[in-house]
């Protein structure tokens, strides 16, 4: 019996034994594979409208976009299945039902009557997985109704010259001249001003509409407000212009203190350190940080002087002349002054954008710009047909200062010799705007001398 006793307790121990070597195992292994899910967690939260094969809706289809490939790639590969059609389809009605009544242009969630901001990154999420999801049926629809593949539409965000030039292929010389003949343009005291008014009007303006503002949010609207009071102090309705003469004065009265840009510069400065700690205003933090770039430039110019008003003029010109060299082809902040000085707004534009080349030399392009609407009334058709208006407006603007050539200007801002190619020279430019949505009626629209066609989405 003391025998079986014995072998009772050593099955005992080696069961403890054992029972501690696998819960070591089981740890060290969880330790390894937890980075693992960590990671998975987080890929899965980054998108949420991809799973697996067994994910709910899904019907085993993937959907999220592939990487990039070439247009070769495009014309080799195989149209998707009719399964793929109708799970897509399906997936972009529920992402069009969740997101009616938001405008998801600029890449910033608006509410589609008031314009403030929504600030919802579930929201965000669905949008842009819609826009991805819709270029890619939209394209496979039309490989499939036509038996060839149309002109590939990338999505681009209009923030710079850069951008547009490299969407119309217009070469490196060229590109010179396009700065050379905006800058004289965009750089005068009014377009300057209103532009880094119209800045601070919307950065405001969001802030007020914001339900969590972050910590530095009230420091940022101090900042903003101070801004906005120096710039109104120290306009000028008679003539707009860098430096103005100093009004009539009774003698013996002490000058007033001159005012520099500097002031404005160390505003912005410590508004876009503000701003960084706040997600839902990065829009306004780029613009704040482009904006920065011209201050720097003029920071040493003196807002009021006690001058005659005929070197009033000169120092004008030569503000302009240095702002001129100073802003380069891919700086923001002159696509900045572009953008007011066109349409009077200074937000970026974002685009899917395709493009086809012809004739001797590819100096014809054809340009199609599309957007993609989650809300299919007539309101929604005719605010996104004015968007698309101001895209190909940017598009021609920019092509007709490619083919133009600019002189240097004197020492008096004067005497800009401009001579624009022929046609057969610079070639033609096509501009069409297409909007595909659901319920949409499918008609063709003339706005403003350009053409916009809506479509529907539909199976094929």
């Amino acid at each position: 019996m003391k025998r079986h006793r014995l072998q009772g307790l050593d099955g005992v121990r080696a069961y403890e034994e054992a029972r501690a070597l696998h819960t070591i195992c089981s740890m060290e292994c969880r330790s390894k594979l937890d980075p693992l899910l960590r990671a998975s967690a987080a890929l899965h939260q980054l998108a949420p409208g991809v799973r697996g094969p067994r994910g709910r809706g899904h019907r085993g289809i993937h959907f999220a976009p592939g990487p990039a490939s070439s247009d070769d790639e495009d014309q080799e590969r195989a149209p998707p299945s009719r399964r793929w059609f109708h799970a897509a389809y399906a997936r972009l009605l529920r992402h069009a039902g969740s997101l009616r009544g938001v405008d998801h242009a600029g890449g910033l969630l608006r509410h589609a009557v008031t314009g403030f901001p929504v600030a919802c990154p579930h929201a965000a999420a669905r949008a842009a997985h819609f826009d991805a999801l819709a270029g890619e049926f939209v394209a496979a629809a039309a490989t499939v109704s036509r038996g060839h593949p149309p002109p590939k539409l990338k999505t681009t965000s209009l923030s710079s010259l850069t951008r547009v030039c490299d969407v119309l292929g217009v070469s490196a010389q060229r590109r010179k001249s396009v700065r050379l003949t905006i800058c004289p343009q965009v750089t005068q005291h009014h377009v300057w001003r209103g532009a880094l008014e119209a800045v601070l009007g919307d950065l405001q303006a969001d802030m007020a509409s914001l339900d969590r503002p972050s910590p530095a949010t009230p420091m940022a609207e101090q900042i903003a407000s101070a801004c906005t009071r120096f710039l109104s102090d120290t306009a000028t309705s008679s003539s707009p212009s860098w430096m103005r003469p100093t009004p009539f004065k009774k003698p013996g009265e002490p000058p007033p203190p001159a005012k520099k840009w500097q002031e404005v510069l160390d505003m912005f400065t410590d508004l876009a350190r503000s701003l960084e700690a706040d997600d839902g205003l990065a829009e306004h933090a780029q613009k704040v940080e482009a904006m920065k770039e011209g201050l720097y430039q003029i920071r040493d110019v003196v807002i009021e002087r006690d001058i005659a008003f005929k070197e009033a003029r000169r120092q004008d010109c030569l503000v302009q002349r240095k702002l001129s060299k100073s802003l380069g082809h891919s700086s923001r902040c002159l696509y900045t002054l572009l953008l007011f000085y066109l349409y009077g707004t200074v937000r970026d534009m974002e685009v899917h954008v395709g493009k086809c080349i012809s004739g001797k030399g590819g100096r014809n392009v054809a340009v199609h710009a599309a957007k993609f609407l989650t809300d299919g009334d007539e309101f929604a058709v005719r605010s996104c047909i004015k968007q698309l208006s101001r895209v190909l407006s940017v598009f021609r603007f920019v092509w007709d200062a490619a083919n133009t050539d600019s002189g240097a200007a004197d020492d008096n801002g004067a005497n800009v010799v401009v001579r624009e190619k022929s046609e057969a020279a610079k070639g033609v430019l096509e501009l069409q705007g297409h909007l595909w949505g659901f319920g949409v009626e499918e008609k063709t629209v003339t706005y403003r001398g350009d053409v916009f066609h809506v479509h529907q989405i539909q199976l094929p």
